[in-house]
């Protein structure tokens, strides 16, 4: 037996002891083959030899996206050239491996070379990249709760204060005073509501919010819903119908009333004077449609990427721009999907299957 092999194969019964999951690679006219995997990889990542014979099929393997496939690529060959010009023995990076089973991991890989053989190994990062990612939503969200107290409810709560001065200060007739509550009464409303949206919002973000499902009565709860609205779009004069095919729904009554009541509010909201809006339920499919200011498509995108900033409504009404994250992070917790429907001038429809 050569020097060669037994070094080879010494290496490969080092490599089954070792803690992490390790590939062994020779290039042989200048292709990578993968020549062992020890047991920590086969059981932590999951392919086997025969699955990725060479570095190509590992990279199509453990990157099938191609776009992130192609930056980890060309990452990787930039710290080669890094390490070579450092005089570097070896070179590392960090990527986010898919392994056999789907799942997604954090991975810190360094490959040292040894005269034509490659040994990489694989050391997880997927808690403390987690860990980070949490920690830097949880910071956000607090920014993001701290703003919407200090200022989204402070403005509104300042009107009502200063409202309800004027009305203390002067002698009011009785057709003033009715104005000054009136005034008084939607402010008041509109605190309420902000208020809600605020706290279900940080419960659904600092997941507070547990499923428990029940039968709804979705035509019942749909109805207790514009009860709630019916100043809102009784001022604006718009005309709502609601149909339902079926009355009854198996999910989580708070967080489907709190879905339906944002896609009503948004509705009535983006819905000029003498609109209309329609709500139906079908085959588990709840939609609201309206013909207001509708959306562009780059609008509709920012939604989904939760990049969306609150726009004023027909009648000037203000928002938080955190209802449509709220509904979204809602509909994840009881595996709802949102589909948007818009066209600028013409009107918006929002589904929701459940």
């Amino acid at each position: 037996m050569s020097t060669s092999k037994i070094s080879r194969f010494e290496l490969h019964h080092v490599a089954d002891f070792l803690p992490y999951p390790f590939i062994i690679a020779e290039v042989i006219d200048g292709v990578h083959y993968n020549t062992f995997l020890n047991e920590k990889f086969k059981m932590e990542i999951g392919y086997t030899l025969e699955e990725i014979p060479t570095i190509q099929t590992w990279y199509d393997k453990a990157y099938p996206e191609a776009t992130y496939r192609d930056k980890v690529i060309k990452s990787w060959d930039q710290e080669q050239i890094n390490s070579n010009q450092e005089g570097k023995l070896f070179v590392r990076g960090k990527s986010l491996i898919t392994c056999k089973n789907g799942m997604k991991k954090w991975y810190q890989i360094k490959a040292s070379v040894l005269d034509k053989i490659h040994v990489v190994s694989f050391v997880n990062l997927d808690k403390e990249i987690t860990l980070q990612e949490k920690l830097k939503s949880i910071n956000s969200n607090n920014d993001r709760m701290l703003s919407v107290l200090g200022h989204d409810l402070r403005a509104p709560l300042i009107n009502l204060r200063e409202i309800s001065s004027m009305a203390l200060d002067y002698d009011l007739s009785r057709e003033e005073f009715t104005g000054f509550i009136e005034k008084i009464n939607n402010q008041t409303a509109h605190v309420l509501d902000m208020l809600d949206t605020t706290l279900n919002w940080s419960r659904a973000n600092f997941n507070a919010i547990t499923v428990s499902k029940v039968t709804i009565d979705i035509e019942q709860t749909i109805n207790d819903i514009l009860k709630v609205c019916k100043n809102d779009y009784e001022a604006k004069n718009i005309a709502i119908t609601a149909s339902f095919d079926t009355k009854t729904l198996n999910s989580d009554l708070e967080i489907v009333t709190i879905i339906a009541r944002n896609m009503i509010t948004n509705a009535i909201k983006f819905t000029p004077d003498n609109g209309e809006i329609k709500i139906t339920f079908s085959d588990n499919l709840l939609t609201v449609s309206d013909n207001g200011i509708g959306m562009s498509e780059n609008m509709i995108q920012s939604i989904f990427k939760r990049q969306y900033v609150s726009k004023r409504g027909t009648n000037n009404e203000i928002g938080m721009g955190i209802g449509m994250q709220l509904m979204q992070n809602l509909c994840e917790k009881i595996n709802a999907q949102i589909k948007i429907e818009s066209q600028s001038k013409k009107g918006t429809s929002i589904s929701l299957h459940f």
